[in-house]
C-alpha cells in the first residue's frame, strides 16, 4: 500500500500555520522571561497605513508586511526587486528595472493586460491596466529616503480596488519636516562577476521655510550599473540544416563555438537618474496640503537576458546580425494630497497624474528566420529588428472621509476615479520581405513584417466604503464594500506580412468593452490584549477583462478572441499575530485558500502568436509566516516562507484542446506558471560595540526560491535556486560604512524566462532573466 502524500498535504500546510498560533497563545500566558543582560530589547513596531488609518503591523488584522527606511537603509536595499525577495508570498517575472511583474498567493500575470498586485506610491495607484508591456510592469523607483514599503497580501478590493486582487505594495515617501533641517547621503561603489565598476549616489535634503507651516524636501539619485552580458555577433549563425529550417523542426546550433565577428562587452549596463520633491504646507493645525513631483529616467543597452541554449552560465546573446537592443524609460509623476481634520473625522482629497515613455528594440533575426521558413519557405536569415514604442498617462483622483480618534467604531467612505490612456506601437521589416504575402495579395514593396498603432483608453470609477467596531470582549467586526465600473475602447490599425491582411493594406478596428460590479469583504479579530491578534477574513478581488492584438490568419489556424472577461477571485485566510517575551518575539502566520474565476491564461499557439482567453477556475492555496526575535541585545534573527499549491481546477469549454505552451495541453491540475513551490528567507543580524561611538553591524540572508513553471514557446520546469548575501559595517552617530557581498555563490539562476513581449517565443531557443553574479562593494552613509 502506497502513501499517498499529495492528497494530505493541505491538512499538513495548515497544521503548518495553526502550530505556531497555539503555540503563539500558549506562550503568551506563560509568564514573560525575566530581563537581564543578555536580552534583547523589544523588536520595534512599524506604523502603517495599509487601512488608510494608522496602526501597527501587530494590530491590522490582515495579512501585512511591512519594511522601514531605516530597515532599507541598513539592509543596503536599492530596489523593490529586492524588498520583495524578502516578503513571504511574493514571486517576480522580470527582464530588468522598470520591467517587472510582481505576483502574491499563486496570482501570475502573464496572462492579460493587467497586473494581479497593484503598486502605489502613497497614495497613486501605479498599475496601469495598458493592452502593452506596460500594463503589468510598473516602474522600479529608488528606494533611498522612503518612510517605509508595506506588502499586503491578499485580495484588496474594498479600499484599493482592481489591479491589487493578490495583494498590494505601497511605497510611502518621507514627507517634509516643518521644524527641522536634514540632510543625508549613500554613495555605493561595487563591481560584478563577469562585468565592470558599478557606481552610484543618493542626496537628501530637508529644508523648513516658514517654522510650523512650510517646508521643502528634495531627493536626487545618479546610479550607473556596469553590464555582465555580453552581445556576440557570430557568422556563420549555425541554425537548422544548411542555415534553413521550418518552424517547429528548427534546432539551434553550437553558437558558443561559431566564429565570433564582433563582440560588444557587458552590453547590459545600466543608467538610472531621477529625482523627487515635495513641499508641505500647513496654514493650520486642521490643513496640510502636499505638493510633490518626481521624475525618473533609465537607460539600458540591452535586456539583462542570456540565451538558453547555450544555458545561464554562459553569460552571452548570440546574434547573426550586429542590432543593439538598447531601452529607455522615463517617468513623470505630479501629485496633490490634501488633509483636512474636521475633529473626529479627516477628509483627503488625492489627485495625481503620471506619464511615461518607454522605447526598445529587440532582435528578431532568429524569430523571423524560423516563421518565414516555416509559412513561407522563406531560405534566408536575414536581419529583423523589432521597434516598440509605448506612450501611457493616467490621471486619478481619490476622494474619502475617514473617522480619527481611538473610539470603537471606525469607519471610512470614498470614491475613486482613474482615466488612463496608452499608445503602443510596433514594427518591424525588411526589404527582402517584399515579395512575401498571403495567396498572391496586394503588394508589400516596403517588406513591412509587422507594423501596428493600437491607442487604449480605459476609465474606471468605484464608490467604496468599510467599517469596524471593537467590543468590550476584544472582539473586533469589519464589513466593507466596493461598487466598481470601468470602460474600455481599443483602435488597432495594423499591417505587415504577419496582420491579418498579409501585406502593406492596413486592418483596422475596434474593440470596446466595460462592466461593473462589487467586491464585499469581511473580518472578523479577537485582540485579547495589545499583543494577540487572531483574524479571519473573506475578500472578493477583481481586475478587468482587456483586448487582444489580433494575430495573423495565416499563418495562425484560427484567430484569437479580441476580448477576454474580467476575473475575479474569492480569497478565504485565518491567522495570528503574536508577540511574546515583552516585544522581543513575533510570530505572524495565516492560511489562505483562494478560488479564482475565469483566470486570465496567456496561450501560445504552435504558429508562436500569445494570446489571452480565460481558462476557467483556479486554486491557490497554502501557509505563510514571519518569525523575528531579539535573541540578544544585538543579535536578531528573522525567518519568513510560505508554500503554494496553485493549479487549474476547471476548465471553460472555450480553451477545450487548446494549449499553454505549444505541447501542454490545458487541463484539470495544471500548475500555474511563475508560482514558486514554496519559498524560504532567513537573516541572522549581529552587532559588537567597538566603543561609546562606534558598532561593528554584520547580517547574513539567504533567499531559497523553490521549483516553478514558466511559459515561452513551450511550457518549461525551472529548479529551485539559492541565494546568500552578506553584509557587515561600522556605524556611527552620523556616518556609516559597510562593505557588501551579494549572490556570495555566485549563481546564475533562472528566474523567468522570454520576459521581453516583443520577443516572439520560437521552438528553437528563450532568452532569460538570470539572477545577478557576485557583486561586492562598499555602501557609505552619513546623515548631516
Amino acid at each position: 500500500m502506497s502513501f499517498n502524500y499529495t492528497a494530505i498535504r493541505p491538512l499538513l500546510a495548515s497544521l503548518g500555520v495553526i502550530a505556531p498560533m497555539w503555540a503563539g497563545m500558549a506562550l503568551y500566558a506563560a509568564p514573560a522571561c525575566a530581563d537581564t543582560p543578555e536580552a534583547g530589547e523589544a523588536l520595534q513596531e512599524i506604523v502603517v497605513t495599509a487601512e488608510k488609518r494608522e496602526s501597527t503591523v501587530q494590530k491590522t488584522p490582515i495579512s501585512i508586511t511591512a519594511i522601514s527606511g531605516d530597515q532599507i537603509t541598513a539592509e543596503g536595499l536599492s530596489s523593490m526587486r529586492e524588498v520583495a525577495a524578502e516578503v513571504p508570498g511574493i514571486s517576480m517575472r522580470s527582464s530588468g528595472p522598470g520591467q517587472t511583474e510582481y505576483e502574491m498567493r499563486g496570482l501570475p500575470s502573464s496572462g492579460g493586460s493587467t497586473a494581479t498586485v497593484g503598486m502605489y506610491l502613497n497614495d497613486t495607484p501605479l498599475s496601469a491596466p495598458a493592452a502593452s508591456l506596460n500594463g503589468k510592469v510598473t516602474i522600479d523607483p529608488d528606494l533611498f529616503d522612503l518612510s517605509r514599503v508595506e506588502v499586503l497580501r491578499g485580495p484588496q478590493g474594498t479600499l484599493y480596488g482592481s489591479s491589487s486582487m493578490g495583494g498590494t505594495i505601497k511605497m510611502v515617501t518621507n514627507q517634509p519636516k516643518l521644524n527641522e533641517f536634514e540632510a543625508a547621503t549613500d554613495t555605493t561603489l561595487s563591481g560584478t562577476t563577469g562585468g565592470g565598476f558599478n557606481r552610484g549616489g543618493s542626496g537628501m535634503v530637508n529644508l523648513p521655510l516658514v517654522n510650523d507651516q512650510l517646508a521643502v524636501r528634495l531627493v536626487g539619485t545618479d546610479k550607473y550599473t556596469e553590464g555582465w552580458i555580453d552581445r556576440l555577433v557570430v557568422s556563420p549563425f549555425p541554425i537548422g540544416p544548411g542555415g534553413t529550417c521550418g518552424f517547429g523542426s528548427c534546432t539551434r546550433g553550437n553558437v558558443a563555438a561559431a566564429p565570433v565577428t564582433q563582440s560588444f562587452p557587458r552590453s547590459n549596463w545600466e543608467h538610472l537618474s531621477g529625482g523627487r520633491g515635495s513641499v508641505l504646507y500647513k496654514p493650520t493645525d486642521a490643513l496640510s496640503i502636499d505638493l510633490m513631483a518626481m521624475y525618473q529616467g533609465i537607460k539600458m543597452g540591452a535586456p539583462s537576458q542570456v540565451d538558453v541554449p547555450p544555458g545561464p552560465d554562459v553569460l552571452a546573446h548570440y546574434q547573426p546580425f550586429n542590432i543593439a537592443e538598447p531601452y529607455q524609460d522615463v517617468f513623470r509623476l505630479y501629485s496633490l494630497t490634501i488633509n483636512y481634520d474636521f475633529g473626529g473625522s479627516q477628509l483627503t482629497s488625492a489627485t495625481s497624474h503620471w506619464s511615461r515613455n518607454s522605447s526598445w528594440v529587440g532582435d528578431e533575426s532568429e524569430g523571423f528566420q524560423s516563421l518565414l521558413s516555416g509559412f513561407y519557405g522563406f531560405p534566408y536569415l536575414l536581419p529583423a529588428s523589432y521597434s516598440n514604442d509605448d506612450f501611457s498617462k493616467q490621471t486619478s483622483e481619490e476622494l474619502r472621509l475617514t473617522s480619527t480618534g481611538s473610539g470603537p467604531w471606525q469607519w471610512i467612505i470614498g470614491g475613486f476615479y482613474t482615466d488612463f490612456e496608452s499608445i503602443f506601437q510596433q514594427f518591424t521589416g525588411d526589404p527582402a520581405y517584399a515579395p512575401l504575402s498571403y495567396g498572391g495579395a496586394a503588394a508589400n514593396p516596403d517588406g513591412i513584417g509587422y507594423q501596428a498603432d493600437n491607442p487604449y483608453h480605459i476609465k474606471q470609477y468605484a464608490v467604496f466604503s468599510e467599517s469596524s467596531y471593537l467590543f468590550a470582549n476584544g472582539l473586533k467586526a469589519t464589513a466593507g464594500a466596493r461598487w466598481y465600473k470601468y470602460e474600455s475602447d481599443l483602435d488597432f490599425e495594423q499591417s505587415g506580412i504577419y496582420s491579418e491582411t498579409g501585406n502593406a493594406t492596413q486592418y483596422t478596428g475596434q474593440v470596446s468593452s466595460s462592466n461593473s460590479g462589487v467586491n464585499p469583504k469581511v473580518n472578523i479579530a479577537y485582540l485579547p490584549n495589545p499583543d494577540l491578534t487572531i483574524y479571519a477574513q473573506a475578500a472578493r478581488g477583481f481586475r478587468p477583462g482587456g483586448v487582444n492584438i489580433p494575430v495573423p490568419v495565416p499563418p495562425c489556424a484560427q484567430q484569437a478572441p479580441l476580448s477576454y472577461s474580467p476575473d475575479s477571485l474569492w480569497n478565504y485566510e485565518l491567522g495570528e499575530k503574536g508577540r511574546l517575551f515583552d516585544g522581543r518575539l513575533t510570530v505572524n502566520a495565516d492560511y489562505y485558500y483562494t478560488v479564482w474565476h475565469d483566470v486570465q491564461q496567456l496561450l501560445t499557439p504552435t504558429c508562436g502568436f500569445p494570446n489571452t482567453q480565460n481558462a476557467g477556475t483556479a486554486i491557490s492555496y497554502g501557509p505563510e509566516i514571519e518569525v523575528a526575535a531579539q535573541l540578544m541585545r544585538d543579535l536578531s534573527l528573522n525567518l519568513n516562507g510560505t508554500y503554494t499549491e496553485a493549479h487549474l481546477k476547471d476548465i471553460n469549454a472555450s480553451v477545450q484542446g487548446q494549449s499553454i505552451g505549444a505541447a501542454t495541453p490545458i487541463e484539470p491540475g495544471l500548475a500555474l506558471e511563475n508560482v514558486p513551490r514554496y519559498t524560504i528567507n532567513a537573516a541572522v543580524n549581529y552587532g559588537i560595540p567597538l566603543s561609546d561611538n562606534y558598532k561593528l553591524n554584520s547580517r547574513l540572508s539567504a533567499t531559497r526560491v523553490g521549483p516553478y513553471h514558466d511559459l515561452s514557446y513551450y511550457y518549461e520546469s525551472l529548479p529551485a535556486y539559492t541565494i546568500t548575501d552578506a553584509r557587515v559595517g561600522i556605524v556611527s552617530g552620523h556616518i556609516s560604512a559597510y562593505a557588501f557581498v551579494d549572490n556570495l555563490a555566485n549563481q546564475h539562476s533562472i528566474v523567468t524566462i522570454n520576459t521581453m513581449e516583443w520577443s516572439l517565443p520560437i521552438p528553437s531557443m528563450y532568452r532569460a532573466a538570470i539572477t545577478t553574479p557576485r557583486t561586492a562593494g562598499v555602501d557609505i552613509q552619513y546623515k548631516f
